[in-house]
């Protein structure tokens, strides 16, 4: 059967509804005999209106239903499989959870094949110690040496993890060789799209937050300001802190390397998250 949508890869998406809607478009494009009875009845559905549901976000797809959509579009078994995950992670109601599908989806071979890079980019965010490491890079006494690497991070990880970012680090062009063989830190646009970002952030900052949570009991007190205040603030309030943050964000990051004498990487981080509801009648106009 000739593929109705083969100009279309649906490794190139990573949101499901998306590649739904732009497949559907082109089959209806190419020939007026696709219609949302003709669709149900190939993927088996009972309902006419089901694609459409999914299509505007008013119905999510069972593992059931998202394999029948595969066969519905003539996915092959790569493509089917790579479909079903991204239903999976797109669906996820945690950060633990989406990130367990996109790992499973970019093991397809031929995602690996044409969006290497994704999860190379991923794997930065995602793996703590990269972004340290390349912090680390830029001290004076840097070691090109996985176990001493190893050894300098808080709490320390093993030589082949340090590798392992090194190579990282390296493909995505975040460290280079200078002519006297040392490596330095180097300013590449990091082009991963904005789900992908938002998925690696979420999970980096998960692990940031463990890594704090742990720092409360390895960490010496001199070393460490870990605090928090908990006040009532109305919506403009809200907003006015969040701008604050972020322009003592950009302060922090003026500091980096300007200062003399020894240095240790520090990751610097602010919390602000509701503990209450806003009040019914109020909202966030408050």
């Amino acid at each position: 059967m000739e593929r109705t949508h083969k100009s279309l890869s649906v490794f190139d998406f990573l949101d499901y509804r998306d590649f739904i809607r732009q497949a559907w478009a082109l089959m209806q494009a190419k020939s007026r005999r696709y219609s949302y009875r003709w669709f149900s009845r190939k993927a088996g559905l009972g309902s006419p209106s089901y694609l459409k549901l999914v299509m505007d976000g008013d119905r999510n797809l069972t593992d059931d239903t998202a394999g029948r959509f595969a066969h519905a579009f003539d996915l092959d078994e790569q493509e089917s499989r790579y479909f079903v995950a991204l239903v999976r992670m797109n669906q996820a109601g945690t950060t633990e959870e989406r990130s367990k599908w996109f790992e499973q989806l970019s093991s397809v071979p031929r995602y690996r094949a044409t969006r290497k890079l994704d999860r190379s980019q991923y794997d930065y965010f995602a793996l703590w110690y990269c972004v340290p490491i390349r912090e680390l890079v830029a001290r004076g006494d840097f070691q090109e040496d996985p176990a001493w690497i190893g050894r300098q991070l808080r709490p320390p990880i093993p030589a082949s993890n340090a590798k392992k970012a090194l190579e990282l680090l390296f493909e995505l062009n975040l460290v280079e060789r200078t002519a006297d063989g040392r490596l330095q830190q180097s300013q590449p646009l990091l082009t991963t799209g904005p789900q992908l970002r938002a998925l690696a952030a979420r999970r980096f900052h998960q692990q940031m937050l463990h890594r704090a949570e742990e720092a409360m009991d390895n960490v010496p007190l001199d070393e460490r300001e870990v605090g928090g205040v908990a006040v009532r603030l109305t919506n403009p309030q809200l907003q006015h802190l969040k701008k604050r943050l972020y322009e003592l964000r950009q302060e922090v990051l003026q500091l980096d390397g300007t200062g003399e004498g020894p240095q240790a990487v520090y990751h610097f981080a602010f919390q602000l998250f509701p503990v209450t509801q806003w009040p019914e009648t109020e909202g966030t106009q408050a």
